[in-house]
């Protein structure tokens, strides 16, 4: 008897705790009627009663959303990265050399990370739907347009406006996940989110290699536009508007589901855009939560990814004698795999993470505590040391070491993916579509510039030194993340980071 009441007097301490902090995480003095998970600790953001608040959606609705955004963020990438197992039958189109075809991927990434900072700012003021409508249409098109092309400049072009197009989806759909899921779910969904984002790249070299081989290299780009194009067709009649105002006049009536599709009551009530709101995004350099993890997260993202896909076409043919369909498995299935089990090590961690944090501190969820899993991401260095080891003694080991390394690195790629994502819109959740864009700024501009030194870097010193150049980069710039994680809540409450005073009606 006398332990049950002992356990009754700690449940209240724990509630009382859970309410004064609440007061903090919240910024509000009055906590009755406060809305609390099924751990009784409070939601974050805190849900309004309307029925078209986001929040409120049923479980079955938002996974629709979900699903429809991860497929976009995969899309694109995808269609743009299908042609990557063909640079060599390119580059005897266009009379050409293969690194020199590589350079339409840069050109795809640099459209896909600056293009977005002119489209982020509409989707803030009128709506995520219409840019993610238009910028897949874009896609589409732009992929068609390829196919159909009969010089290199008009094929460059192209790579311009697909880059804009289908960069805009991938860089508000962590914004629209932020818009649905409470914090302490939100690394799960993130999660699934980011594998998509990950993915496609490594999909489309599986499917690139034998389209290539068996149907020719235009097809690699007409083929994904004809998908995008279908894609468009169901985000029309099946993605609702998720972008929601916490300070809905009380008098206003909830929007319907029709409502949501066919652009009614769109956007923010009164809002309008402003030549300040193009530059906002840069404003977030401003903050170290963002700039340090988004820093590391660029290295991790460009050598543990994307520096496979630009070489990958050249070296497996040069070191190992594979065909196109060959080198399309190779980047594929071991990155594919090794970004599956990553993410069966992050999101739902980072998740439980918080909130073992919370159930320790009071019910305070802090995002740090979501920095505990970037750790795992060391596996990222160890990865791409691997690979550049087994490039450089070819003669004696086999393609599998290579395989096993790219694995490895996408283990951890995966993991500082999913937990830079999460923690960045944790801090920021809403300016969260200002922060993705500039993840994906930072991911893109430093991505673009691997397919131009990579390959006669690794000639130069050798692949096994250059990789651990690579490699070493990678790991000076996580130490900073794990001192965030020790002093990120204090320096994120200090003056001179002082939160952002826009969007905080979202």
């Amino acid at each position: 008897m006398l332990r049950e009441q002992e356990k009754g007097v700690a449940r209240h301490r724990e509630h009382s705790a859970t309410r004064e902090n609440a007061k903090i995480v919240l910024g509000r003095d009055d906590t009755i009627g406060l809305k609390l998970d099924r751990h009784g600790l409070p939601l974050v953001p805190q849900p309004t009663d309307r029925k078209d608040d986001p929040l409120n959606w049923s479980p079955y609705l938002k996974l629709l959303v979900l699903l429809q955004v991860s497929w976009l963020a995969f899309l694109g990438p995808l269609a743009a990265a299908v042609i990557n197992p063909a640079f060599v039958p390119l580059s005897n189109e266009f009379g050409i050399t293969p690194v020199q075809a590589t350079y339409e991927l840069t050109v795809y990434i640099v459209s896909a990370g600056v293009g977005p900072l002119l489209t982020v700012p509409l989707a803030n003021v009128y709506g995520r739907r219409p840019v993610y409508l238009l910028g897949s249409l874009t896609a589409a098109v732009t992929n068609i347009a390829a196919g159909k092309c009969k010089s290199w400049p008009g094929l460059m072009v192209t790579r311009v406006f697909n880059g804009i197009g289908a960069g805009s989806p991938v860089a508000i759909g962590a914004a629209t996940i932020c818009d649905i899921y409470y914090l302490h779910e939100r690394g799960f969904y993130m999660g699934i989110f980011s594998f998509f984002l990950v993915n496609g790249p490594h999909v489309a070299s599986l499917l690139g290699g034998f389209i290539a081989q068996n149907l020719g290299w235009r097809w690699s780009f007409l083929i994904p536009g004809y998908v995008q194009i279908a894609t468009v067709v169901l985000t029309l009649f099946c993605l609702p508007e998720t972008i929601y105002s916490r300070q809905t006049a009380p008098g206003r009536r909830d929007r319907s589901f029709m409502d949501l599709l066919l652009f009614r009551h769109q956007g923010l009530q009164g809002a309008r855009i402003r030549p300040r709101d193009f530059t906002r995004p840069f404003y977030m350099f401003k903050y170290l939560s963002i700039v340090i993890p988004g820093i590391y997260y660029m290295t991790a993202f460009g050598f543990g990814s994307v520096l496979f896909a630009a070489t990958g076409a050249s070296l497996f043919r040069e070191l190992y004698g594979f065909n196109v369909a060959q080198t399309g498995l190779m980047l594929s299935v071991p990155l594919l795999i090794g970004c599956l089990l990553g993410e069966m090590s992050a999101g739902w961690l980072t998740d439980r993470m918080v909130y073992r944090y919370a159930r320790t501190h009071g019910g305070r969820r802090e995002p740090e505590a979501r920095l505990d899993a970037v750790l795992l991401a060391i596996l990222c260095p160890i990865g791409i040391i691997i690979e550049g080891v087994c490039l450089s003694h070819h003669n004696t080991v086999p393609w599998v070491g290579a395989a096993f390394g790219m694995g490895i690195a996408n283990y951890g790629v995966q993991i500082a993916n999913t937990v830079t994502y999460t923690y960045c819109t944790d801090c920021y959740k809403p300016q969260s579509s200002e922060v993705s864009s500039i993840l994906n700024v930072l991911r893109s501009l430093f991505s673009m510039t691997i397919s131009f030194y990579a390959i006669p870097f690794g000639k130069a010193v050798g692949y096994q030194y250059a990789w651990l150049t690579f490699a070493l980069i990678n790991v000076a710039l996580l130490v900073p993340v794990i001192l965030l994680r020790v002093y990120g809540t204090q320096w994120r409450n200090s003056a001179w980071q002082k939160p952002p005073t826009f969007h905080n009606d979202l």
